[in-house]
This record gives C-alpha cells, structure tokens and sequence, in this order.
C-alpha cells in the first residue's frame, strides 16, 4: 500500500474555480485585450499613449498579483502560530518593485521585461500551487490569463 491509497480523493468542487474568480479574471484580462488591440489599430500618433496605457495597467497588475501572496501569508497566520514568513512576505512584494522598473525603462524594454516578469510570477504560482501555497484550482485559473497577458503585451511592440 503506497501514500497515494491512502490519499483521500480530490472532490470535483475543489478543482472548479469559483465563479467570482473566473469572472473577475477575465474582466481583469479585457482591458490588456482591449488596450493591445487600440495600440495595433490606433493611429500612428496615438500608438505610444496607448502602449504606454498598457504597460501601466500591466503593472497594477503584476502589483497584484504579489499582493495575492502577502494575503495568504497573512491568512496563514490565522491558523499557524509564530511570525509570518519573510521569504514569503519578501516575494510578494517584488513583483511591485519590477514593475516600477519596468515602467521607468525605455518602453520596448519595458515590455519585454513585463511581460517576462509576468512569466516569473506565473512560475512563482505554479512552484506555491506544487507547494500546497495556494488552492488547488489557482493555477487552472493562472496559467491561461498569464499567457494571454504576456501575449498582449507583446503583440504591440511587434508591429
């Protein structure tokens, strides 16, 4: 008998994202759609303002997605004694730190490094999924949106 007979099953509710996270996710997606699109499409003299646009709300996002995991080290402590991680805490508030960096870089750099930052996190997520760190259903919901931001990101630049 090996530790997988004695797991206990995985209910099907515990793999479905909840309805408020999808929703919320992809609406979150539609303005990095949006803004990709305009910048393919605006006129020449709009291109920068809106790459730029999109950069900016690529990095609130990217903030966010670290303040994710300073939430759950802080729930954390609610059921486990003792100070909340540093190691934990302290990467959380990276993501935040590169996205200034990201926009203070000239804009091609900028958003090949966002979008580059975007795939760290994604990593970052999936090694906190494989770690028991997050849901189970988190990196059903991560991995889809992050490969579409990252693409619309740099869809703009390539044209």
């Amino acid at each position: 008998m090996n530790a997988a007979d004695n797991a206990e099953p995985m209910l099907e509710s515990e793999n479905r994202i909840p309805g408020p996270a999808l929703w919320l996710t992809a609406a979150g997606f539609l303005p990095f759609a949006a803004l990709s699109l305009a910048a393919i499409i605006a006129p020449p003299d709009q291109h920068f303002q809106v790459r730029l646009a999109l950069n900016m709300y690529g990095a609130i996002i990217l903030s966010f997605l670290g303040g994710i995991h300073w939430g759950l080290e802080m729930g954390r402590q609610g059921t486990v004694r003792g100070a909340p991680s540093l190691s934990r805490l302290g990467a959380s508030v990276v993501p935040a730190l590169v996205a200034w960096g990201c926009l203070a870089m000239p804009y091609d750099y900028g958003s090949a490094a966002l979008a580059g930052a975007f795939g760290l996190m994604l990593a970052f997520d999936l090694y906190c999924a494989r770690s028991g760190l997050v849901p189970i259903w988190y990196p059903r919901l991560r991995v889809p949106v992050s490969l579409g931001v990252m693409v619309a990101i740099l869809v703009p630049g390539a044209m």
